[in-house]
């Protein structure tokens, strides 16, 4: 019965709100599909993905291409659709497809991209910036912030995209399960935990700890720590995305530490951290056999293109526009025991300088050794050359600088540099009045001698934005360079 008067009450309900002057006929938004005309974006895709790849690129606000609907992400700016999408070509399908071929990427490319505007914010603090269901669809998120004369913006992307692809490849052919081997016991369902801040107050420390997290395990980002499959695709991403030179100066710079500083013995020798450096560099070598053994790609080729393509995109400014004070870069910082590929030239002015310096004054006979050098830009005319030594006899990381100012001039990225005739009488001024008669070497490197201030890009390939250096105007071969 009572089934009965339901169906009666939900009838009269239903007859009471509608009457024969109603129209019933207008069409419901999104029932069957939306609609609109279509327009230079939809031309754009249709030319340069759908025709092509037969790949679909949605941009138009549909929530139920969102994995998890429950989330609020909004849609993205219809004027960076091309300009995105460009970006993926030139750097993603482009050098895939110059080495393997159209229809390599035909095959196996995925076939549709949804295009969001902000990012999925996750319960556990993260974000998520892109998403890739079966090989078939990826989801880019966080596009509304993107800006394509922004180099760390174009790679963000670059980065998820082969993120991205690197599952689809991995999960046609599977990576040897020798690369799940390296690290089993460092994988971790909270890796999202190994963020800068957590800690301790120091920020240096905090950083030190932060690095070791990830990089003193093995593992090439914080995210490469979630699961096996996961570290194979970022290391293979972060290969592409952020080149050689960066994979190298990030193994170069894996050292014990004790706290704030590095571990070393009494001449000044670092101890290196050679178990997180074996691993990582154990996942690049079956990244490389992985990619050449399974699809026939040469990955330091595809490298080479991939970053070309970065710098067409996003051209890196001339070094020299972006050296002095106030300006992007005011400090080149020289550190052999953490650069590879010093000019012989330059190493052996170091190391003689170094070799005499450690051989001490004899009335003190304390050993000083270099731990490293600076050149800083003060003012437009002025260079500073710290010299940062240290006392083998004292606790670890109690070190002085020397300072020794050169008066220079820049003609058009060429650098000549002269001994100022007044020195400073400060600390560091004193401190350099200890040291100058066991460093000759060091200094003449640098005095009346002129320099080209530039990328060393050509000496260590894909380095633009990692190092700066000087090179001698009369001596290609002599060169330094160093973190900036």
């Amino acid at each position: 019965m009572k089934k009965t008067l339901l169906m009666v009450a939900l009838a009269t309900i239903f007859l009471a709100g509608c009457s024969k002057k109603d129209d019933l006929s207008a069409n419901i938004v999104g029932l069957g599909g939306d609609t609109w005309t279509k327009g230079p974006i939809d031309e754009w895709i249709s030319t340069n993905y759908t025709t092509p790849y037969n790949i679909e690129v949605k941009y138009k606000w549909d929530r139920s291409e969102l994995g998890e609907i429950y989330k609020n992400v909004v849609p993205v700016k219809e004027e960076l659709v091309v300009p995105i999408m460009s970006i993926i070509k030139s750097t993603w399908i482009v050098p895939y497809a110059a080495i393997k071929g159209e229809d390599f990427m035909k095959k196996y490319t995925q076939k549709q991209f949804y295009l969001a505007g902000s990012p999925s914010y996750n319960s556990n603090g993260t974000i998520t910036l892109g998403t890739a269901e079966a090989g078939r669809k990826i989801v880019l998120l966080d596009l509304n912030t993107f800006n394509p004369a922004n180099k760390p913006s174009v790679k963000q992307i670059l980065h998820t995209m082969h993120h991205e692809f690197g599952h689809i490849l991995n999960q046609n052919i599977a990576v040897v399960p020798d690369y799940q081997r390296i690290t089993p016991s460092d994988y971790t369902a909270t890796w999202f935990n190994i963020f800068r801040g957590a800690y301790s107050t120091n920020p240096a420390l905090d950083k030190i700890m932060y690095e070791a997290d990830f990089w003193g395990k093995g593992f090439i980002t914080p995210y490469s720590r979630s699961n096996k499959d996961d570290d194979f695709v970022e290391t293979l991403s972060t290969l592409l995305e952020s080149g050689q030179a960066n994979f190298d100066n990030i193994i170069n710079n894996l050292f014990v530490y004790d706290g704030l500083y590095i571990k070393r013995n009494g001449k000044g020798v670092y101890e290196q951290n050679t178990d997180a450096r074996a691993k990582l560099l154990k996942k690049k070598s079956i990244v490389v056999s992985y990619m050449k053994d399974s699809w026939g790609i040469d990955l330091t080729d595809l490298q080479i293109r991939t970053q070309s393509a970065i710098e067409a995109q996003s051209a890196t400014p001339d070094f020299n526009s972006l050296l002095g004070p106030g300006k992007t870069y005011s400090t080149i910082t020289i550190n052999p025991q953490k650069l590879t590929g010093l000019s012989t030239k330059f190493l052996t002015a170091y190391n003689t300088a170094n070799t005499t310096l450690q051989a001490g004054n004899p009335q003190t006979n304390k050993g000083y050794y270099i731990d490293n050098i600076s050149l800083i830009f003060t003012a437009a005319n002025k260079l500073t050359l710290r010299v940062n030594y240290m006392d083998p006899t004292v606790a670890l990381g109690v070190g002085n600088n020397g300072d020794f100012d050169y008066d220079i001039s820049n003609v058009n990225g060429v650098i000549t540099l002269t001994y100022a005739a007044s020195q400073p009488t400060t600390a560091n001024y004193a401190n350099a009045r200890v040291i100058e008669t066991y460093i000759p070497t060091l200094l003449a490197y640098f005095n009346s001698q002129a320099f080209n201030v530039r990328w060393v890009d050509d000496i260590v390939p894909q380095s633009k934005s990692i190092f700066g250096g000087l090179v001698k105007t009369t001596d290609a071969t002599s060169y330094l360079f160093g973190t900036l």
